[in-house]
């Protein structure tokens, strides 16, 4: 699901589908999504690994080519020992440090976590947590809907405020629940992966 498309699911859960009256901009809603996308990824990041040369005598690492990098995880150097050698490291800007020096003919295998995107043209959101991007932007622009219709008259009556309030807050509060089980459910997986 492309960017145009998740806009449209948010718009068709908000009923807030008249192109001529839309209640929230496209940059609104766009906002919402962003924000959605960026905690799902601190729940359910994209797990990478990449091969990284070292240096001779050197303990720095270049990880500039790490595109959308969200964490670190661990950098095995020297590679293939049993068990697995972990090193402890530093990062600053896109150089990351690790304690032992590189001798420049192995490589230093880096796993990382990065952020899922959701543009115009492509998404790395798994399609069976689609919804949940949904559910949060939905719940985040009704909540911020409920701030901005306080003392404004409105054709929904007196009551608008609240009712946005009360469905926003269900809203989130259903987001949140589905965000931390996804969170538990892939600290599972996280730690099977990166324990050898």
């Amino acid at each position: 699901m492309d960017l145009a498309t998740m806009r449209a699911r948010v718009r068709e859960d908000l009923q807030d589908t008249d192109a001529e009256n839309y209640r929230w901009s496209n940059d609104e809603v766009d906002g919402a999504i962003e924000r959605v996308v960026r905690e799902f990824s601190m729940a359910y990041p994209i797990q990478q690994q990449d091969d990284i040369a070292t240096a001779e005598d050197d303990k720095e690492l270049d990880i500039s080519t790490l595109a959308d990098l969200l964490k670190i995880v661990s950098v095995e150097y020297p590679m293939d020992l049993t068990p697995a050698y972990m090193q402890r490291w530093e990062m600053w800007n896109d150089k990351l440090y690790m304690t032992d020096e590189g001798d420049g003919t192995k490589k230093a295998r880096v796993r990382w976590h990065k952020w899922h995107t959701l543009d115009a043209a492509s998404s790395t959101i798994p399609a069976e947590h689609e919804e949940i991007i949904v559910l949060g932007a939905t719940g985040y622009l009704a909540t911020s809907a409920s701030v901005y219709t306080v003392d404004k008259a409105t054709i929904s009556g007196r009551h608008a405020t609240a009712n946005f309030l009360k469905w926003g807050q269900a809203r989130l509060d259903r987001y949140e629940t589905k965000l931390r089980a996804i969170a538990r459910d892939n600290r599972v997986i996280t730690k099977e992966l990166y324990s050898d």
